[in-house]
């Protein structure tokens, strides 16, 4: 019996070793592809998570092997076959996940040649690297002997330790602040609400008129029609902050981070003497994407990760599938802590900011989540609703979805209303350039369909964008003509004097207007879009079979139908042929 159990405990060091390589190798896989963290304890969480879940295997396998055997089955083919068999279903799910996200963009299947022969590949490749890991065990056990998978373990725990004490940047000194530039310069405050569909800030503006969005709307000038150029949070981010459209940046799909090449607001600013701070708490703007390019401070306030887990770690296979894992058979109640922080520890971040007196003038970056899924109930009860447990709600939770949603955004609406008092209480609301808008709407099935980031219709397309001038100038005024997010950089440039860079691709809106059409553009999840509109004419091309199941092509009369209700593409070919001539014209060669 005692054999038995010490032969089970050497599959499981088997399983553990081999998991422990799999999570260095998927670490140094994540550091290398993408921005540089802020810490890498990712490499510690990897070792720990891969090395447990493949023990459990390797215990089984080990269980399994002296059945096959008989119990004559010695330790040195144990540990081989414990390893081996441990490695491969964990090896062959994260090379896949990274093989479609980063290769085929999400769209790797089995049913094209070029998916079959990359699921080939993958499994050869596997194959390969369990055979290698056999090899190291069988080397190790011949030096060391039983302990030798063990041993192999805890270098592997002791390498990942090192890496997550000494790497990475959390031991940095705090950024000396220093006062360089134009004091007669306004102060800028930049504010993205996430998932703030247009319509719905106006009518709680309507609603609430003590409320913040009443207040950026009597101080500042409102563009009634503006258009985000993507639905998801990253591209769209970084089209703001950019002032270039996706195909420019090209921080599109959900692996991509912004190259150093791109030239941000924030450098500019910061270049003309301004001190540059950024407060978000969207992952998706989290440093490890670069979105922090230029700023002296940025604060990511990160969710309460589950198991232990850090900012780094969220990256990894392990903690997503994990995560997805608790989120939908554990988790009975759900709050915001785990997703993101709401708006009121965003706030007690400015208030804390402020009372360190910051230079001036500063450019501070402020990105609220709180419209975004999960949608709560407010007052917080642990009831909520969220995008990764409920993927595509029946079509009757509408009503129930929608009334959830909006609670959110009145929960924003009161904290901006505080967010604008602690400014005024700081004397620097009246005098400076307060920027507003969303990087994106929210869909309620209005196209069959819930969330964001899969369609390029107006619920997702159509934000807020209000402009508050320093001395509030032109308050309540209201525009009608077109205005985009990539126009946000070039009016923040007018309105500080700041020469606004050759590189920026949108107009200062405050002293003109935008003379070309407006176009969007979308790649996620296996939905590759663009969208054009003209005048009350709007085209939307789609990639055939996309898996939302969209339409090749649709054209849409807004001024008729503004819910993009009625295809109108095989009516008017010659309106299709004109639009997507100039679409094409507007793309880099070839995109379309």
């Amino acid at each position: 019996m005692g054999k038995v159990i010490f032969g089970a405990l050497v599959g499981a060091f088997g399983g553990a070793f081999s998991g422990a390589l799999l999570g260095l190798a998927e670490s140094v896989l994540v550091t290398t592809t993408s921005a540089a963290a802020e810490e890498y304890w990712l490499f510690l969480f990897a070792v720990l998570a891969y090395g447990l879940v493949c023990a459990l295997i390797g215990l089984g396998a080990a269980v399994f092997w002296q059945m096959i055997r008989r119990g004559k089955a010695g330790n040195f083919e144990i540990s081989q076959f414990a390893a081996g068999l441990a490695f491969l279903p964990p090896a062959l799910f994260v090379t896949r996940y990274h093989v479609a996200k980063r290769i085929f963009n999400e769209q790797l299947g089995f049913g094209t040649a070029s998916g079959l022969i990359a699921h080939v590949l993958i499994l050869l490749g596997v194959l390969v690297a369990a055979l290698l890991i056999v090899g190291l065990v069988r080397f190790l056990f011949r030096r060391i002997g039983s302990a030798g998978p063990a041993v192999g373990f805890a270098v592997a725990l002791g390498i990942a330790l090192v890496i997550g004490a000494v790497a990475g940047s959390a031991g940095e000194e705090a950024p000396q602040r220093t006062a360089r530039g134009d004091s007669s310069r306004p102060n800028v405050i930049l504010i993205v609400a996430d998932t703030l569909r247009a319509d719905v800030f106006t009518e709680r503006a309507e609603q609430a008129p003590d409320g913040g969005f009443a207040a950026l709307r009597r101080d500042g000038v409102t563009f009634a029609n503006a258009q985000a150029q993507a639905s998801w949070t990253r591209p769209s981010v970084a089209s703001i902050l950019t002032s270039q459209y996706p195909n420019s940046h090209g921080a599109v799909h959900k692996m991509d981070f912004m190259s150093n090449r791109i030239l941000t607001l924030a450098e500019s600013l910061k270049e003309a003497g301004y001190w540059t701070a950024g407060v978000t708490t969207n992952i998706n703007v989290a440093p490890i994407f670069n979105l922090s390019q230029g700023f002296g401070e940025f604060s990511y306030l990160e969710p309460s990760f589950y198991f232990g887990a850090t900012d780094s770690a969220a990256k990894l296979v392990i903690y997503k599938s994990l995560r997805t894992l608790r989120e939908r058979f554990f988790a009975e109640r759900v709050f915001y802590e785990h997703f993101y922080q709401d708006a009121d520890v965003v706030n007690a971040r400015v208030r804390e900011w402020l009372g360190e007196k910051p230079p001036e003038p500063f450019f501070l970056f402020l990105h609220y989540m709180d419209p975004h899924d999960p949608y709560f109930e407010i007052p917080y009860n642990g009831r909520g609703v969220a995008r990764v447990t409920n993927p595509s709600p029946p079509s009757e939770r509408v009503d129930e979805l929608r009334a959830l949603y909006l609670q959110g955004i009145r929960y924003l609406d009161e904290q901006l209303a505080g967010l604008f008092e602690t400014l005024e209480g700081a004397g620097v609301y009246d005098d400076s350039v307060i920027m507003f808008t969303a990087d994106h709407g929210e869909e309620f099935y209005e196209h069959q369909g819930w969330w964001h980031g899969t369609t390029l219709y107006q619920e997702q397309l159509h934000v807020p964008l209000v402009m508050k001038v320093a001395g509030n100038q032109g308050g309540g005024t209201v525009r009608s003509d077109p205005a985009r997010s990539i126009d946000i950089g070039p009016s923040i440039a007018g309105l500080t004097g700041v020469r606004a860079p050759s590189s920026f691709q949108g107009v200062d809106v405050l002293q003109g207007i935008v003379n070309e059409p407006l176009i969007a553009e979308e790649d996620l999840e296996g939905n590759r879009l663009f969208s054009i509109r003209d005048g009350d004419w709007k085209l939307i091309v789609a990639n055939p079979g996309n898996p939302r199941g969209l339409e090749p092509i649709e054209l849409y009369n807004l001024a008729d139908d503004p819910k993009e209700q009625q295809n109108l593409a095989g009516a008017w070919p010659d309106k299709v042929a004109d639009l997507k001539a100039k679409l094409e014209s507007m793309l880099p060669s070839g995109t379309l």
